[in-house]
């Protein structure tokens, strides 16, 4: 499914359908957007979020010297636990919707990207610090003439070493398509990495190397449409001024459609910059459709989680009377896409689930893969089916899947411990659950919760059962 932020305006009315129901919520007063007040911790806030906003996560989750940092979107908060005692002790206030959550290489500070709020929020980590867990500064950017925000919806957030000393992060600006260079030690945007891409979301440094994954990346499929006097039954079979210009601009009866590859179509997927030039190295096509999560290994190897469609399996429908029948009941593909930028190697796909025809068999499925982690030997890749509401764990250099188990709905982060260097423990956040599983993975094949943490959750329990309902593909036939 596509998550987005859509008409996040807090000044006019949003409608909300819901399967278990309708709630329709008007402009921000403190009841409609707040709901109920949520049970307050006695150690933040107790007033609500904004659980209306439905925000895309990446990296959601992150380990800070002993704590599990966990952007708890729906309340506005970012909650740390205990990873000793598992024990939320601190509840964060932050901006609207944080939605991941990047930890400065030195451990000092955490940064958060506000994915409505268009900002960052700064967290002081330093132990010896008298403002731990708090926020010491929000990083935003204004055009000074309109005073319209240049920090639009964002999302990943990845930290790197400047050339001439010090530090600067990378946030990808979603809905800008760019990504925002930003000095750490000044909290200032510097400057922007173009991304001629839909919607990045995912970033990861590695070894010198920004990686960037587009979200939309596209599959090369469009309308069958052209000009009239190039129409050869293909590429082209229909009029497209004819029947969506000249027609009231919209498609007119009587038109020839079929979803066409073309060659020509950009699918632009995976962009890799130099860190210490910001110059843009590579740019690699054809990976995937809907691109989730972006994790590298030490050797370069980068492992992208992504559904692959397949709209034009059954893309006939005009010339050839296509229809549901040719698609196996199997609209996309669950895939890990391994690649290594730079050098001669084709991608590789791993696919999650048998190809059609074949169906997966009752509890095979992992839908939708969407967080994604690595041991620190790279041998082990550890990522969340956030359709099925499971974590899975698979060998890198062959891509078998080892292990997998059930946890919370939506799981959309996942953050690794490790202990005398081998695989210990993940931290999985379930989004649509607002909860925290906690999962021993020192046998990979074997994966096993050992704990869940609720989070305050001021969601409307028919807003949350919506989702949920909404966003599993149990009764689907991928589930």
């Amino acid at each position: 499914m596509n998550w987005h932020t859509r008409g996040k305006s807090l000044l006019r009315c949003t409608l909300w359908l819901a399967v278990a129901g309708v709630i329709l919520q008007g402009p921000c007063g403190e009841n409609m957007c707040r709901g109920e007040p949520s049970r307050s911790l006695g150690m933040g806030p107790s007033a609500a979020g904004h659980p209306g906003f439905l925000s895309p996560h990446s990296n959601p989750i992150a380990l800070a010297d002993g704590f599990v940092l966990v952007a708890n979107t729906a309340a506005d908060t970012v909650d740390v636990i205990d990873a000793t005692t598992r024990q939320i002790v601190r509840r964060i206030n932050v901006g609207l919707q944080p939605v991941s959550v990047a930890v400065c290489p030195d451990g000092r500070e955490a940064w958060v990207a506000n994915h409505v709020s268009d900002s960052v929020s700064v967290i002081d980590l330093a132990e010896d610090s008298p403002t731990r867990f708090a926020v010491v500064a929000t990083i935003q950017d204004f055009d000074p003439l309109t005073k319209a925000t240049r920090f639009d919806e964002p999302v990943g957030i990845a930290f790197a070493e400047k050339a001439n000393g010090g530090s600067k992060a990378y946030v990808a600006l979603s809905s800008e398509n760019r990504i925002a260079v930003i000095d750490v030690a000044r909290r200032e945007v510097t400057g922007h990495l173009e991304i001629p891409a839909q919607d990045p979301r995912a970033v990861a440094v590695r070894n010198g190397r920004l990686y960037v994954a587009a979200f939309e990346s596209n599959n090369q499929t469009q309308l069958s449409g052209g000009r009239g006097d190039a129409i050869d039954g293909d590429l082209v079979t229909f009029d497209a001024w004819e029947h969506s210009i000249r027609n009231n601009n919209v498609l007119s009866l009587g038109a020839v459609l079929d979803i066409i590859k073309h060659p020509e179509m950009p699918d632009r997927d995976l962009f890799v910059f130099d860190t210490a030039n910001d110059e843009l190295v590579q740019t690699v096509n054809g990976l995937g459709t809907l691109l989730y999560g972006l994790a590298v290994d030490d050797a370069g190897r980068v492992f992208i989680t992504q559904t692959d469609a397949r709209n034009d399996v059954n893309g006939r429908a005009g010339t050839k009377g296509h229809g549901l029948a040719e698609l196996d009941n199997r609209p996309f593909l669950n895939r890990i896409t391994s690649l290594h930028p730079g050098s001669d190697a084709a991608p590789q796909f791993i696919d999650l689930e048998p190809l059609p025809p074949e169906q997966p068999t009752d509890g095979e499925a992992l839908a939708t893969p969407f967080g994604v982690a690595l041991s620190s030997d790279g041998s082990v890749l550890v990522a969340t089916a956030a359709s099925s509401d499971a974590i899975f764990t698979a060998a890198t250099d062959s891509g078998a899947v080892l292990g997998r188990v059930d946890v919370g709905s939506w799981p959309s982060g996942i953050a690794l411990e490790h202990a005398d260097g081998r695989l210990a423990r993940g931290w999985v956040l379930n989004a649509f659950e607002t909860s925290v599983s906690l999962v021993d993975l020192r046998d990979p094949k074997a994966p096993t919760v050992v704990a869940t943490i609720p989070l305050d959750d001021p969601t409307p329990e028919v807003i949350a059962q919506g989702r949920r309902a909404f966003h599993t593909a149990a009764a689907s036939s991928t589930g």
